[in-house]
C-alpha cells in the first residue's frame, strides 16, 4: 500500500518541479524578445541617506589600549567619500563610446555611411529627420534611436512597414546592441558603439 503513495508523490513533485521550470524559461525568453534593460544600482548620494547619515563623519577606531579623555583626544573623524571609484570609472568609459549607426545595404543612401547618434536621433523620410532616407518604404518620421541612462534604445514611431532589429519587428521600443542590424524600409544598418 506505501509503494503507490511513494509512487504517486514522486510524479507529483516531477510534474511540479517541471511546471517550476518551464515557468522561469518562459519568463527568461519573454524578458530576452522584449530585450528588457538590465537592472542597475545607481550610486545614491549623501543627500538621499537618511537624515542621521548624511554627511555624518566616520570616526576612525581607538587605537588598542588608549582611552579618548580630555588629555588623550579620540583620533580625527574621517568623512566617507561622496562617490566611489567604480562608478568615477564606468563614466569615463561610457564617455568614451561613439554610438553610431553603419550602413550595410541601401537603395538610397550609400553603403558604409555612419551616422553618429550619442543624443539621439530621428529616421525617416521626411527631410526634417536627422537620418532621412528618401525611400518609398520609410513612413515620414518611422523610428527614433534614443539613450536611457547607459543604454541605447531604438523605438518605431508607428511606422507603416515597420522596423525591425535582427529580423524580429520592433513594437514600442526595444534596447540595442552592439552587432545588431537594424531594418528600416530598403536600408540595413549595423549599430555600433
Amino acid at each position: 500500500m506505501l509503494e503507490p503513495v511513494l509512487l504517486a508523490a514522486k510524479i507529483l513533485f516531477l510534474v511540479l518541479l517541471y511546471l517550476f521550470i518551464y515557468r522561469i524559461v518562459r519568463g527568461l525568453a519573454k524578458d530576452l524578445s522584449r530585450g528588457a534593460e538590465p537592472i542597475s544600482m545607481p550610486a545614491r548620494p549623501a543627500s538621499d541617506m537618511a537624515p542621521e547619515h548624511a554627511g555624518a563623519a566616520v570616526a576612525a577606531p581607538p587605537a588598542p589600549g588608549s582611552v579618548a579623555t580630555a588629555g588623550n583626544p579620540a583620533p580625527p573623524a574621517r568623512t566617507m567619500p561622496p562617490e566611489d571609484s567604480s562608478t568615477r570609472e564606468f563614466d569615463y568609459l561610457y564617455s568614451k563610446l561613439k554610438p553610431r549607426l553603419v550602413v550595410q545595404h541601401s537603395k538610397v543612401v550609400e553603403d558604409g555611411q555612419v551616422y553618429e547618434i550619442r543624443g539621439g536621433v530621428t529616421i525617416g523620410r521626411s527631410p526634417a529627420s536627422q537620418i532621412s532616407l528618401p525611400d518609398e518604404y520609410v513612413s515620414s518620421t518611422h523610428a527614433r534611436v534614443f539613450a536611457r541612462k547607459q543604454f541605447f534604445f531604438l523605438e518605431d514611431l508607428g511606422s507603416t512597414n515597420g522596423t525591425y532589429i535582427d529580423g524580429r519587428r520592433v513594437e514600442g521600443e526595444r534596447q540595442i546592441k552592439p552587432g545588431q542590424e537594424i531594418v528600416i524600409g530598403d536600408t540595413i544598418f549595423r549599430y555600433e558603439e
